[in-house]
């Protein structure tokens, strides 16, 4: 069966031919009869079920609402957005593009100069940054939504999951995007700003100039955990000949704190725009795919355009007027010029001696081995606690606390697996109870105590839904109304005596840890209330030739015993003058013989600490 013919119109505008599909819809070359315009006009296929087809409608306005609050010449216009009255059909006229996707162009091999890599992410990053000054986030850059026209001319397309400032209608959290290219804050569900879009930004500079991708991954899990935990490669290391210049511009696009990274878009434009005039004339292929793709038509000097924009070395030069010249004797001109040139000399000569040449430190031996043992324990442990098997991933994550004794995922993958324990051992704990209460009720059937036994059954099944318990019931009940129409019962039933609590006895192990960017102060510790202990901590250095103290920075480690049971402990920063800089009370059950850690952070000196309490179960 063929597919169904294209109408021959939507609302005013007369359809030519189809563009391309989507999952969204179709996207069809149409003309504008009224003023004779040749536009790209794109139409919503809405899902059968109701809600998801007025979430889809929404998405779609937002993407018209995005977009057409933005003139920009890096951004497609969208000129009017409606609905056809015939068909239902939703659609959105936009400027009609000559050209190819950067996703096109990489898989066709098209080769790219340093320089011209640094002309289009320059152009890219213009115009996220006046996107972002409107309030518009794009959320979903990567190379299938930027265009390369025939003319040279950089644009980004599809604003079909960006967010406006003044909508809710995507809340935060939600999972959009495509997850390549995504930001850590997109992955976790953080909220979203114009930073995010650099980060995304960063993948596609990445892959464009080393021909993979920064956080490449067999599954979307792994693609996911690589961008949120481990750091980007370095990309002149990935391909010869690639500028090292380019690594603290990508590296900082790729920083996982946003904080971190270039804050506006305008700051990238300007770092990558200096380094193509650097770059200007070089002939280097940075990366193709596949066979390269037929020459591209000659590209017009622009500022958006792929080729350098002309330079002062490539101007025409200047007629300059004529100046009379001065004739020196050649003793007065060597004499001249030794004065110039040894002092010159000289100072590089201090100056080369005081550069240091290495040896460089590098990382510690087996540091790659520990990470990927580490990480494969972490997979292994997640895979446990989806399982259900809370023990086998509290062995798993033993590998990780004596390599990474403070990473965040191993603490919330121990949460799981103790959570998965506890609830483990109270359905057993009430399996138990209920198979003593039946053996009970069954002793009590045997001796003729039809009230008690069924008693004893019903208590039993309130723990454990047991087909034979209910069996037993019956039976009870069935017994307790015959003695009552014999009238042969008449004791009541004993009150059940409660159990006394057995009290908790033993101690813990309480750790503390503290990464101080201060140099000296002091750590008290208070339990229920009362005072555990005063730690003092200096990490100043003696200052030149031992006169005076200078600023230091170090990490505080000490542990100390607690008594078992349901405590709080009361955690308390002081400077070097005995000044609270933070003070947290965090509450504990301390099981006998197990571990806690104690962790305060603080980002930076005058910083305001955090104070966090973790369990590590037994020794």
């Amino acid at each position: 069966m063929g597919l169904p013919a294209p109408p021959s119109k939507l609302g005013r505008y007369l359809i030519e031919r189809v563009l391309g599909k989507g999952a969204m819809g179709v996207v069809y070359l149409a003309r504008d009869p009224v003023i004779g315009r040749q536009v790209a006009l794109k139409t919503l296929a809405v899902p059968a079920d109701a809600e998801e087809a007025e979430e889809f409608r929404q998405r779609f306005l937002r993407e018209a609402q995005a977009a057409g609050i933005l003139n920009h010449p890096g951004i497609v216009t969208v000129h009017d957005a409606g609905v056809d009255e015939e068909s239902g059909l939703s659609f959105i006229a936009m400027e009609f593009i000559e050209g190819k996707s950067l996703k096109e162009l990489m898989r066709s091999g098209r080769p790219f100069t340093y320089s011209e890599v640094a002309a289009v992410g320059g152009a890219l990053a213009g115009a996220l940054g006046y996107a972002h000054s409107k309030g518009v986030v794009h959320r979903d850059i990567k190379p299938a939504n930027i265009i390369i026209t025939t003319q040279g001319l950089v644009k980004i397309t599809d604003f079909g999951v960006a967010r406006l400032e003044s909508s809710n209608l995507t809340s935060t959290g939600q999972f959009i995007g495509t997850p390549n290219y995504m930001s850590p804050e997109q992955v976790t569900g953080a909220v979203v700003d114009g930073r995010s879009d650099l980060f995304s930004l960063g993948v596609v500079l990445f892959e464009l100039l080393t021909g993979v991708r920064p956080f490449a991954g067999g599954s979307l899990s792994e693609v996911a955990y690589r961008i949120v935990h481990e750091p980007p490669p370095i990309p002149s290391q990935l391909r010869s000949g690639l500028p090292a210049a380019y690594n603290p511009i990508i590296l900082k696009l790729l920083e996982k704190d946003p904080e971190r990274r270039y804050q506006r878009g305008e700051d990238v434009a300007k770092a990558l725009d200096a380094l193509r005039r650097v770059l200007t004339g070089s002939s280097t292929e940075v990366t193709r795919h596949t066979e390269p793709a037929p020459a591209a038509p000659a590209e017009p000097e622009s500022s958006q355009s792929l080729s350098s924009a002309p330079t002062l070395t490539r101007a025409t030069a200047l007629e300059r007027p004529r100046v009379p010249r001065v004739v020196l004797p050649q003793v007065l001109r060597s004499a001249l010029l030794v004065a110039a040139v040894v002092p010159v000399a000289g100072g590089i000569a201090v100056l080369s001696g005081r550069i240091d040449r290495g040896p460089f430190p590098g990382a510690p031996p087996g540091e790659p081995e520990r990470r990927q043992r580490v990480a494969a324990a972490q997979r292994a442990a997640a895979e446990a606690v989806r399982g259900g098997d809370a023990d086998a991933a509290l062995r798993q994550l033993e590998v990780v606390w004596d390599q990474a004794p403070h990473s965040d995922l191993a603490r919330a993958l121990a949460a799981q697996a103790r959570e998965l324990q506890s609830a483990q051992r109270e359905l057993l704990s009430r399996r138990e109870q209920a198979a003593r209460l039946r053996e009970e009720g069954r002793e009590s059937l045997r001796q003729g105590r039809w009230r008690q036994a069924q008693a004893r059954f019903e208590a039993a099944l309130q723990l454990d839904d047991d087909p034979l318990l209910r069996e037993y019931l019956a039976l009870a009940r069935d017994r307790v109304r015959a003695a009552e129409q014999r009238g042969s019962w008449t004791r009541p039933l004993p009150a059940p005596v409660e159990p006394t609590p057995t009290p908790v006895t033993g101690t813990a192990r309480l750790e503390v840890y503290f990464n101080s960017p201060i140099s000296a102060g002091a750590i008290e510790l208070e339990v229920d209330g009362e005072p555990l202990g005063r730690k003092p901590f200096d990490f100043s250095q003696k200052g030149f030739l031992g006169l005076g103290r200078k600023k230091g920075a170090g990490v505080f480690r000490d542990s100390m015993a607690v008594r078992a049971g349901s405590r709080t402990v009361t955690a308390r920063l002081l400077d070097e003058k005995g000044v609270a800089l933070g003070e947290q009370t965090l509450p504990g059950w301390f099981a006998p013989d197990s571990r806690h850690v104690l962790k305060i952070e603080m980002d930076r000196e005058g910083a305001v600490p955090r104070f966090t309490l973790t369990s590590l179960g037994g020794r």
